[in-house]
Parts: structure tokens; C-alpha cells; sequence
């Protein structure tokens, strides 16, 4: 099962990574539609953000819409996307691989389009998650980062900016091994990682627990911690298209 995969990293994180908050009321779930390939289903990303919200006191009911090696396009061609977006959905996120190369920049700004089109401006926003590219590749982070870029802007949508998360947290010689050993997929942390660059988006940037400064986190954070949500928070903020108000309720 997911969730036995991603719970005892996630144990740990939800103590040192967030100081845990209490909903003040109960409140109806935000409801996020994930839609992607295996970057999304590696540990089952969607689960592992439902389950850092909610630790924030807020309930996310997700339902994930994915399968290896697919594009949007190939979400498109199945029909399966089209009746998944009839549905009543507070966020849509959308992922496909990294669109570095011109002409995946271009399936994507097409996919995406038809995408927003389904919904036929129905109040739902739309979120676009940029994708790490293959460890080989990691110089073409910056391409894949524009992609995602171009691609909400050319809807009106917002960048939940793993990618950028990604490429901080390489950068800095203490933060976990991200990659497994197929050199494309996230290891536990990595997920970790790409769920805490969503979060900001989803549940707003004071609700995530991300905003305390790093020198101000919980006691007993290791550095690796650290790293991680240091990463996100920053790609957040670095991110022209950043996801800021939540979801209105």
C-alpha cells in the first residue's frame, strides 16, 4: 500500500519538519485533482501532501490521475481526464516530465490549454507542478522550470514549483539523496520535498509551516530537514507564478 511506503519518513518530518496546528473548525476538504505520471504516483505524492495539511489542521481529499511515462496529452487522448474534470474540484494539479525540450514546451502549452478549455471557466484553479528532470540532465532544470512557467501563464494558472525545490536542495552538500537509483525518480525524501514545494499553494503560505525562518526551526531539525524545507520554501518564493492564497472556501 502508498501509504506504507511513505509513513515512517513521514513520521518523523511531521514532528521536526511542522509544529503541528489544531483546526479551530471543521471545515469541508479541499478537493485537488493530481494528474501526471510517476513523478506523482513515486510514493504517492498526493497522499504524502494530504497528510502534511493535515497536520496544519487542514483536510485535503485528493484523487490521483496517473500512470507511467504520460503526458497530458496522452491523459487527453484517453477520454478518462475529461470525465475526471466534470467532477467538483477546488485545485487541478497538473505534471507531465520535465518539457525542457522546445517541442515538449510546446505539447505542454497545447495540453495545458485544452486542459483550462474542460473546464469551461468553472471556478477551479489550476496548478502547474514543473518537474525534475534525470539526474544526467540536471542542467536542464532551468528549461523544464520556464516550461511550467509558460505554460501557466499561457491559462492564467499558478507554478507549484518542485523543480525549483529540487534544484535548491541539490545544491546545498547536506540534503538527502533525492534520486533513486534510476537516477529519475524521488527517493522518500525527494517526495517529501516536491509535496512540500505544493503546500504553500494549497493551504496558504502561513498554514504551511514553511515561512519560520531557518534559524528559528523546531529544535532537533537535523540539517538534512533543514535542507528540505529550506528548499521549498525558497523555490516558493522565488517563483514569479507562485500558488498564494490557498483555496477559497
Amino acid at each position: 500500500m502508498p501509504g506504507r511506503l511513505v509513513y515512517p519518513l513521514l513520521a518523523a518530518l511531521l514532528y521536526l519538519v511542522m509544529a503541528p496546528t489544531v483546526a479551530s473548525a471543521k471545515t469541508p476538504p479541499v478537493r485537488v485533482l493530481f494528474v501526471g505520471n510517476s513523478h506523482t504516483t513515486t510514493h504517492d505524492l498526493p497522499l504524502v501532501v494530504a497528510t502534511l495539511a493535515r497536520e496544519r489542521g487542514i483536510e485535503i481529499e485528493t484523487v490521483m490521475l496517473a500512470g507511467p511515462g504520460l503526458s497530458l496529452g496522452d491523459h487527453l487522448a484517453r477520454g478518462e481526464l475529461q470525465r475526471a474534470l466534470r467532477e467538483e474540484w477546488h485545485w487541478v494539479v497538473l505534471q507531465q516530465g520535465p518539457s525542457s525540450l522546445p517541442e515538449s514546451r510546446t505539447d505542454l502549452i497545447r495540453s495545458a490549454k485544452l486542459v483550462a478549455n474542460e473546464l469551461n471557466g468553472r471556478a477551479v484553479r489550476i496548478a502547474l507542478m514543473s518537474t525534475w528532470p534525470h539526474r544526467r540532465y540536471r542542467a536542464s532544470s532551468l528549461a523544464a522550470e520556464e516550461s511550467y512557467r509558460l505554460a501557466a501563464e499561457a491559462i492564467g494558472a499558478c507554478v507549484m514549483p518542485a523543480a525549483t525545490a529540487w534544484r535548491h536542495a541539490l545544491g546545498d552538500g547536506q540534503a538527502p539523496r533525492l534520486y533513486q537509483r534510476d537516477q529519475l525518480h524521488a527517493t522518500r525524501a525527494g517526495t517529501v520535498l516536491a509535496a512540500l514545494s505544493i503546500l504553500p499553494g494549497l493551504v496558504g503560505e502561513d498554514q504551511s509551516g514553511l515561512r519560520t525562518l531557518p534559524g528559528k526551526a523546531p529544535s532537533g531539525m537535523s540539517d538534512e530537514l533543514r535542507v528540505l524545507r529550506a528548499a521549498a520554501w525558497r523555490a516558493h518564493q522565488d517563483e514569479p507564478l507562485r500558488c498564494t492564497t490557498g483555496v477559497e472556501r
